[in-house]
This record gives C-alpha cells, sequence and structure tokens, in this order.
C-alpha cells in the first residue's frame, strides 16, 4: 500500500509540473507572438520566432489536452445523456472512454512513426530536428491515454448514479 502512496504523490506532482509546463508554454507563446509582431513592425524581424512559437504551440496542445482531460474540461453533450437512467449512463460513460483509449492508441502508434519519419528534416532557423515538433503527438497521447485509464478505473469503481468528486457536474453519469 505505501507504493500506491508514493506513485500517486508521485503522480499529483507530475500533474502540477504538466500544468505549469502548459501555462509557460502558453505565455511564452503570447510573449514571443507580441515581440515579433513589434519587431516585424520597425523593419527588425524575428526569424526563428515563427518556428520557437510552432515547436511550443505542438507541445502546449498536446499538455493542454492532458490537463484538460484531467479535469473533465472536455466539451460534452449531456443533453441526451441525462435523460437515461444512472446505470446506462456510467455504461456509455466506460465505453466513450474505452473509445477514446483507443483512439489515444492510434495517435501513440501513428504519432511515434510521424516522429521517427521526420528526423531527418531540419527547422533551418532553430537548427533542430521536426522530429521534435511531431514528438509532441505520442508523448501527448500516452499522457491523455493515462489520465483517461485513470478514469476509467475511477468510473467503474463508482456506483452508478454517484459522481466522482472531481467530476462533478462534467460526467455522464
Amino acid at each position: 500500500m505505501c507504493h500506491l502512496q508514493a506513485l500517486k504523490k508521485f503522480y499529483a506532482g507530475f500533474c502540477r509540473l504538466e500544468e505549469l509546463i502548459a501555462l509557460l508554454l502558453l505565455a511564452g507563446i503570447t510573449i514571443l507572438v507580441f515581440v515579433s509582431a513589434l519587431m516585424r513592425y520597425i523593419k527588425m524581424p524575428l526569424n526563428w520566432a515563427q518556428d520557437v512559437a510552432l515547436v511550443a504551440f505542438a507541445w502546449m496542445i498536446f499538455t493542454g489536452s492532458d490537463v484538460a482531460i484531467r479535469g473533465s474540461g472536455l466539451i460534452g453533450i449531456d443533453i441526451i445523456a441525462k435523460h437515461f437512467p444512472a446505470g446506462v449512463r456510467k455504461s456509455l460513460d466506460i465505453v466513450f472512454k474505452v473509445i477514446i483509449m483507443a483512439f489515444l492508441c492510434v495517435l501513440v502508434v501513428n504519432g511515434y512513426t510521424m516522429t521517427l519519419t521526420s528526423w531527418a528534416r531540419q527547422i533551418t532557423t532553430l537548427h533542430i530536428s521536426y522530429g521534435w515538433v511531431y514528438l509532441s503527438v505520442p508523448v501527448g497521447a500516452l499522457l491523455m491515454l493515462i489520465s483517461t485509464a485513470i478514469k476509467l478505473v475511477e468510473r467503474v469503481r463508482t456506483p452508478a448514479g454517484q459522481e466522482i468528486a472531481h467530476e462533478e457536474g462534467r460526467d455522464l453519469a
């Protein structure tokens, strides 16, 4: 049991770090794009700024998506589902999470393949591989897969009709 507590503590710390990284990437992109526009206006463009923003944006999207999945911040249409009995809503939620996990597995595999095939291609202004951009896909999908698996286990363990504490008002059941 002690190992499980340590794992939960590590995961909570990792989640906080991931949220911080997503926030810093968003702030950095915002500042970089603003400064780049100003520099372009005064005829001193930052040629590398667009490429840095591209890399940061790719990583921000996939880390931010995992943060959204953990917090149930994704769009859901429950107008029909809320009319079903609690047991049906729970079953639907489980099925949807399994479908999401299958899709994320496809993203991990194809993202990994995409990363390998693009590794030789260079981002000219940064002198780094395009693989670093594409690597955000399998890494982010793997993080989302882990988060969805955790939510699936919580959903299965939670009785029908009872909401999971961190999902109140946002879950199907």
